[in-house]
């Protein structure tokens, strides 16, 4: 099947594939994604991504399940980080209504929360890679900090240990304002 599937551009091998792990995977991209479409929509990614890198297939001996699962939980990596991407340009598309004037609030103080909020988004972005992700991935995205840690391939100790870098440096960022 692989071998059809690599060389000959097999669209049966293909759908032999499709319908033995569509399921599989649905279930999977689920458990971080809480919108059906949106997993659908990751797994028919995951299935278009194994037909353009099929070529690359006739280099395993059989088509590992750890392979489509990598596929998926990259693809659904990707998909978080666009949305979290959307997320954060449309509040900074919108962050002069976060602090909207009322009477007891003076454009200075507008001015000030303008910028504290500006300086902590910059502060999560200067975050280590890990941590940063880390923090997205519990505090934008409010995923448990299990479901983070199995995204991200390290240990819920470890996550934790990345959680609490990024909320001190974070508060630290806070202090000094």
């Amino acid at each position: 099947m692989i071998h059809e599937l690599a060389y000959g551009d097999s669209e049966a091998a293909m759908k032999m594939l499709y319908n033995h792990f569509y399921s599989k995977l649905m279930l999977f991209v689920s458990y971080f994604i809480k919108s059906k479409h949106d997993a659908e929509e990751i797994v028919s990614d995951t299935f278009y991504t194994i037909w353009e890198q099929r070529l690359k297939l006739a280099n395993l001996e059989c088509i590992a399940s750890s392979y489509i699962y990598t596929i998926a939980k990259n693809t659904t990596l990707l998909f978080l980080k666009r949305q979290r991407k959307e997320k954060y340009d449309m509040e900074t598309d919108v962050a002069a209504s976060d602090f909207p004037a009322q009477p007891d609030n003076s454009p200075e103080d507008e001015l000030i929360g303008k910028e504290l909020m500006e300086k902590l988004h910059a502060a999560i972005e200067n975050l280590p890679e890990k941590s940063r992700m880390a923090f997205k991935l519990v505090r934008e995205q409010g995923l448990k900090y299990k479901e983070a840690a199995e995204i991200m391939e390290i240990s819920v100790k470890t996550l934790e240990a990345h959680m609490a870098l990024a909320t001190k440096r974070l508060l630290k960022t806070l202090d000094e304002n």
